[in-house]
């Protein structure tokens, strides 16, 4: 690890530089990790997300990564920073890696494989299809810097604003099932939503205080106090905030304005950082409001899933 972890953070830093969002940027930005020694690389938390997997090697050094991550369930595993150096494209490298990835998760009983890629690369899309991965949808990762969030309109002229409230304690199983019926399970990247995602505890929300962490739920409801639509904000200290719009389809189109202004309104009063939202690129009502709001697409990723046979 101490002598491949330096170049492989050197070859993604090549490859995927300019798509990098803000986040990524710190952990493959210019600080680097070229002065640390080997026990440094192993306790980077780069490591952990680089470490497993394959590399390709010529003339002594590095030119091909493909990256393997375990997730939370046993038999479903990951694919991510698959690069190859430009200079060595066009000769099978890529092919070869994700063939040891696919023979590495078939011997340790893994029936998954999901990754992610570019929906304008179209080489890797015909790469991963001819190796039978097949596209689940598309997702767009949206980014808006602190300074120029812009608040919308909550209503067009003559709507009727709903009545936005904080998510109630008893509410977290609807709000999850409000999730996943709007996004399914794989566009959540690297793990499918927890049941108990919105869950607000007692212990959590103490969590949380401690942590620094910011975490609140905004619902829409109807005249039968079925959940609707929700809008979530979830901060960490150093990393921008990440936005959550979620509409039932019953209600699609009525109820994206007002949400994402309520959780644009709800930045303005917390600490200013930037903000990123994951949303499903086939959502265009959503993504024109975002647009309206002063958000600037920072990359779309096709979702591609691979069934192995046993």
């Amino acid at each position: 690890m101490s002598h491949d972890l330096p170049q492989v953070i050197d070859l993604l830093r090549m490859v995927f530089g300019d798509s990098l969002d803000g986040d990524e940027h710190k952990l493959f930005g210019g600080t680097g990790l070229g002065g640390l020694n080997g026990l440094a690389y192993r306790m980077h938390p780069a490591a952990a997300r680089l470490s497993n997997g394959f590399v390709w090697q010529a003339e002594g050094h590095i030119v091909g990564n493909a990256t393997l991550l375990t997730t939370k369930t046993w038999d479903r595993y990951l694919v991510a920073n698959v690069a190859v150096h430009p200079s060595y494209r066009r000769q099978g490298i890529a092919r070869k890696l994700m063939d040891a990835i696919t023979t590495s998760v078939r011997a340790r009983g893994g029936r998954v494989i999901l990754l992610q890629v570019v929906k304008d690369n179209q080489s890797a899309l015909d790469l991963y299809r001819s190796l039978g991965y097949i596209s689940i949808a598309n997702m767009t990762t949206w980014y808006a810097t602190a300074s120029r969030v812009r608040e919308i309109p909550a209503m067009l002229p003559g709507e009727r604003a709903p009545n936005i409230e904080l998510l109630s304690d008893r509410q977290w199983r609807e709000a999850y099932e409000l999730d996943t019926t709007h996004v399914k399970a794989d566009l959540n990247w690297p793990e499918p939503l927890p049941p108990d995602a919105y869950r607000r505890g007692l212990w959590r929300r103490f969590g949380d205080m401690l942590n620094g962490r910011q975490n609140e739920t905004w619902t829409t409801s109807d005249s039968r106090g079925r959940l609707t639509g929700l809008a979530s904000i979830y901060g960490e200290w150093g990393r921008s905030y990440l936005l959550t719009l979620r509409v039932h389809p019953d209600c699609a189109g009525q109820l994206e304005r007002p949400l994402l202004a309520k959780a644009i309104r709800r930045l303005h009063y917390l600490p200013r950082r930037n903000v990123r939202i994951d949303h499903p690129e086939a959502d265009e009502r959503t993504g024109t409001l975002l647009r309206e709001s002063n958000f600037t697409v920072q990359r779309t990723l096709t979702h591609m899933r691979l069934d192995i046979s046993r």
